[in-house]
């Protein structure tokens, strides 16, 4: 069987770092062609030297890593270094990076790597703001006959994270949100009410630490440590790992269950701005644009994890 060939769109971050391992676990089912860095959760000379970082973590080394962009489209940039920490990554206990980001630009990357696929080509994995992302597109629409799908973190269901109405994500670039939101691409979408199942205990995390190698212990630091106004205001007994699930759906998509529904991205109202409306009882009527993720079986997923990781040294 063919491997499944993505490129993941990311602000490393910590929950973007286990997904990245994920992503560098499963070589056998998952070709990362590239991985793509956005300002997101800290400015992107932070998230591309975190990327970058996780690459050396993982010894892969082949995956290459490009810079993309700095600013979202129309918005001044909002960062969470009050949750990752001021690098981003904080608990890791990871160096500098010894080797660099590629000379091209993210966006360029994209463009080219997708108008090189066949039709159906790629799957992108989009964790961060969708700036990136819907710079490709804006470009070359056509491209979007490339893409097998998208799967993305964003959004909420209900409450967001950021303001009462917006996940981070979204609401650091709204617009790119909208637009990538219309776009004629299968899309599934991991929205806080499903994130915030996938909680990493001290159990599950005391049971990634007795892996005993480099990469459980950089995993093991990033989340057990302690993050004030995020995890413990949720009311959850630790930390929602968000991005992990964009990835754990392409390896295990029977632990995940949601439905088809209409979503928009709020770009105009001041105290909503990056909300996600989900219709998801499809009172509206509108045709779908998005499978939206509403379940996950977080035992499940905490076991398969583990044991992904321990396939790196």
């Amino acid at each position: 069987m063919a491997r499944m060939r993505i490129i993941i769109d990311t602000d490393p971050g910590q929950d973007d770092a286990v997904a990245l391992l994920l992503a560098f676990a499963e070589r056998e089912t998952l070709d990362l062609v590239g991985i793509t860095t956005v300002a997101g959760n800290v400015p992107l000379p932070l998230t591309t030297a975190n990327a970058l970082r996780i690459v050396e973590l993982a010894k892969r080394e082949d995956v290459p890593v490009y810079a993309g962009a700095s600013q979202p489209l129309l918005r001044p940039l909002t960062t969470a270094e009050y949750v990752c920490g001021a690098d981003g990554l904080e608990g890791a206990g990871l160096p500098p990076p010894r080797i660099s980001a590629q000379a091209r630009h993210a966006v360029a990357f994209l463009v080219e790597t997708l108008r090189a696929a066949p039709e159906d080509g790629v799957t992108l994995c989009p964790v961060g703001p969708l700036t990136n992302i819907a710079l490709a597109f804006g470009q070359e629409p056509e491209l979007a006959a490339k893409v097998e799908r998208i799967v993305l973190m964003g959004g909420a269901r209900d409450l967001g994270n950021v303001t009462p109405a917006a996940e981070f994500n979204f609401y650091v670039d709204p617009h790119a949100a909208a637009m990538v939101m219309r776009l004629p691409v299968p899309i599934v979408m991991f929205g806080l009410h499903a994130t915030h199942q996938a909680i990493a205990t001290a159990e599950r995390v005391a049971r990634i630490a007795a892996l005993r190698t480099p990469v459980a212990h950089a995993v093991h630091g990033m989340l057990k440590r302690e993050r004030p106004g995020s995890a413990d205001r949720y009311g959850v007994p630790g930390h929602p790992v968000h991005d992990v699930c964009a990835i754990a759906y392409l390896l295990w998509p029977d632990l995940f269950t949601g439905r088809d529904c209409r979503v928009d991205v709020e770009t105009a109202g001041e105290t909503t701005m990056g909300r996600s409306t989900i219709d998801w009882w499809g009172t509206r009527r509108e045709k779908p644009n998005a499978h939206v993720i509403g379940h996950v079986d977080a035992a499940g997923f905490f076991e398969r994890l583990t044991a992904s990781l321990a396939k790196l040294s």
